[in-house]
C-alpha cells in the first residue's frame, strides 16, 4: 500500500514538472515568434561612418520604433557604404531591396527635380530659419513631392524626416573675411552645377574633384581652398593647411530618411504611423547631436590656430542673385518664394 502511495506521488510530482517544462517550453516558442515570424526588420542603409551624427540618429529612429511597436519592428542598419553609395542605395530602395536610405537632398535632385532648390545659395536666413521651413507646410510639402516623379508618376519614394547636415562656408590659405577675398582663388566644389556657378559668381574659380583627393590638392596648391561644415573640416584635417574659415552658410542642404515604396505600401496605417513617428522623434535628436557637434569642431579649430570670421552677407546674396534665377526654374522658384516669406 505504501509503495502503491509512493508511485502515485512520485508520478504526481513527474507530472507536474513536465507541464511545467511544457508551459516553460510554450513560452519560449511565444517569446521567440515575437523576435522571429511576427517582428518586421526594417533593412536601412546609408554611406556614412558609425560615429556620423546622423548614423547615431537613425540608430535613435531604431531604438524609437522598437518602442512605439511594442517589439514588432526593429531596424537592421548597414552604415558606411556597405550595400551601396547613396545613389545605388536610393536605386535599391525603390526597387524595393533596400526598405529604408538615408540620402543628401543633392543627389536626391535627379530623382526628384524639385528638391535641387537645396543648392541654392544663401536660399535660408540661418539654422532657426532652416528648421521652420523644414517642419512646417513647406518642408512637409517637399517630403511629399518625394513621392510623385515631375511628370507625375511615381518615384518609389516616401519622405519621412529630414536631418541636419550643417552649413557650407568658405575656409582658403589666404585670410578671409569678404565677398572680395574670394577673388582669384581657386575653390574645390562638389560635381554640382550650383555650386560651380555660386564661387564663380563670388569672383573665385570653381574646381571639381572628389573629397578624398582635396587634402593632397591643398598642399600641392591644386587649389588655394574649399567650403564645407565646421566637423567635416575638422575631421578632414584640412585646417592644417587652410588656417582661414568665413562662416557664410552660403548652403545648408540637409539629409533625408525615405522609405521605398514597394515598402511601405506593405505597412499597415498604424505601422506607418510608428515610423513616421519614429522618424520624427530621432529628427530631433539628431539635429541636437549636430549642433552640440559644430559647435565643439569650432572650438577646436580656433585651438587648432583657424581664424573664423562671420562677414555681412549681403554683398554674397547681391553677387547671387543671377545663380537664383538661373537654376530656380521649373516650378522651382514658388518654392524659393514660400521659403523667403517663413518668418
Amino acid at each position: 500500500m505504501k509503495s502503491t502511495q509512493s508511485n502515485f506521488i512520485l508520478g504526481l510530482l513527474l507530472g507536474i514538472l513536465v507541464c511545467c517544462l511544457g508551459f516553460a517550453w510554450i513560452g519560449q516558442r511565444s517569446e521567440s515568434g515575437l523576435s522571429g515570424s511576427n517582428v518586421k526588420t526594417v533593412t536601412i542603409a546609408h554611406a556614412l561612418p558609425v560615429t556620423h551624427p546622423v548614423h547615431k540618429g537613425i540608430e535613435e529612429f531604431g531604438r524609437e520604433l522598437s518602442e512605439l511597436s511594442g517589439g514588432t519592428m526593429k531596424v537592421n542598419i548597414f552604415p558606411s557604404e556597405q550595400l551601396g553609395t547613396e545613389t545605388v542605395c536610393l536605386e535599391k530602395t525603390q526597387q524595393g531591396e533596400i526598405d529604408i536610405t538615408k540620402v543628401s537632398c543633392a543627389p536626391i535632385g535627379n530623382f526628384v527635380p524639385v528638391f535641387k532648390i537645396f543648392s541654392l545659395p544663401y536660399l535660408f536666413r540661418d539654422r532657426d530659419h532652416f528648421w521652420k521651413v523644414l517642419d512646417g507646410e513647406v518642408g512637409g510639402s517637399l517630403l511629399d513631392a518625394l513621392e510623385t516623379k515631375d511628370e507625375g508618376g511615381s518615384s518609389g519614394l516616401v519622405g519621412l524626416t529630414y536631418y541636419d547636415a550643417g552649413a557650407r562656408s568658405f575656409y582658403a590659405i589666404r585670410p578671409l573675411s569678404s565677398a572680395s577675398d574670394l577673388k582669384g582663388l581657386k575653390i574645390r566644389v562638389m560635381q554640382d552645377p550650383v555650386a560651380e556657378s555660386t564661387v564663380k559668381s563670388l569672383g573665385a574659380s570653381a574646381v571639381t574633384m572628389s573629397f578624398g583627393e582635396l587634402y593632397t590638392s591643398l598642399k600641392q596648391g591644386g587649389v588655394d581652398g574649399a567650403e564645407n561644415n565646421p566637423p567635416s573640416l575638422l575631421s578632414s584635417r584640412h585646417f592644417e593647411i587652410c588656417k582661414h574659415y568665413m562662416i557664410d552658410e552660403h548652403s545648408r542642404i540637409p539629409d533625408v530618411l525615405i522609405a521605398g515604396s514597394k515598402f511601405w505600401d506593405k505597412l499597415s496605417e498604424q505601422e506607418k504611423g510608428w515610423v513616421r513617428e519614429a522618424a520624427k522623434r530621432s529628427s530631433t535628436f539628431q539635429r541636437e547631436l549636430w549642433e552640440k557637434d559644430t559647435e565643439s569642431s569650432l572650438e577646436e579649430l580656433k585651438k587648432a590656430g583657424v581664424t573664423i570670421t562671420r562677414p555681412d552677407l549681403a554683398a554674397f546674396q547681391a553677387l547671387t542673385t543671377g545663380v537664383v534665377k538661373e537654376f530656380a526654374t521649373d516650378g522651382r522658384m514658388e518654392y524659393v518664394t514660400r521659403i523667403k516669406e517663413v518668418k
